[in-house]
């Protein structure tokens, strides 16, 4: 009977040790996904919700080196993202166009829009896991770094332009997902990101000044490989 309970003992223990432990471990991740820009809200020379701008739905795609501290992980991640331009909204004030049209150098109201936003980011990240190693992961967690955006814009495909320039400076963004093993080394997971750079300045082809901001939303598959770490603890040893 004592031999029995100290078997049960053991088995339990050895069904609760994590199979796949990732505590100790770096590990490199690649992202990709969808991502919804929301509208763009430009003040142009100061005079605010002037104009904006509008976008299908683009991509978000990235790379991560990480070490996994136990139930904190700390990253260095690059991402790209990109959304095509579908239409334009012009305030009172109007948009110049460049080159100007046959009888007309601004417009107000709704133009359909060619063009991209882009951004380029390098970003820290810090991520806190809940559950175990061995089954399915959720994490949450956020970050801070820097972004490069690029704008541009021109009425219809073929048509004068509105605005086209770039612009550098600080990034944050929101992180939350699940994840789980697929042997010793693999992961695969699912994330979801709001990104935002909350100041953007860009100057139009005459040279008046256009602020704004870039604030997305991604859904994002991600695979890693997880690289060596420390080994699961062996099991007790069997008391006669």
């Amino acid at each position: 009977m004592r031999k029995l309970v100290i078997g049960m003992a053991m088995a339990s223990t050895a069904l609760t040790t994590p199979a796949m432990a990732r505590e100790g471990q770096w590990y490199i991740q690649g992202d990709g996904g969808v991502m919804l820009v929301e509208d763009q809200s430009l003040d142009v020379n100061g005079v605010a919700d002037n104009a904006v701008a509008n976008y299908d739905t683009g991509y978000d795609f990235g790379g991560i080196v990480g070490y996994d501290f136990g139930a904190f992980r700390l990253e260095a991640e690059a991402s790209y993202r990109a959304a095509d331009l579908d239409d334009v909204q012009a305030g009172n004030q109007g948009l110049v166009l460049v080159p100007q049209t046959a009888g007309s150098s601004t417009f107000s109201g709704t133009r359909l829009a060619a063009g991209e936003v882009n951004a380029l980011s390098f970003m820290l990240n810090g991520l806190f896991d809940f559950g175990s190693d061995d089954g399915i992961q959720a994490f949450a967690g956020g970050g801070v770094g820097v972004a490069r955006v690029d704008m541009e814009g021109r009425v219809n495909q073929q048509g004068p332009g509105v605005w086209n320039d770039s612009d550098t400076g600080f990034a944050w963004q929101l992180l939350a997902g699940v994840r789980a093993p697929l042997s010793d080394s693999w992961d695969v997971g699912l994330k979801y990101r709001y990104f935002n750079v909350p100041d953007v300045g860009l100057v139009d082809p005459i040279g008046r000044s256009l602020e704004t901001k870039l604030s997305s939303h991604s859904i994002l598959g991600s695979i890693t490989y997880n690289f060596g770490g420390e080994a699961p603890p062996p099991p007790p040893p069997v008391v006669a």
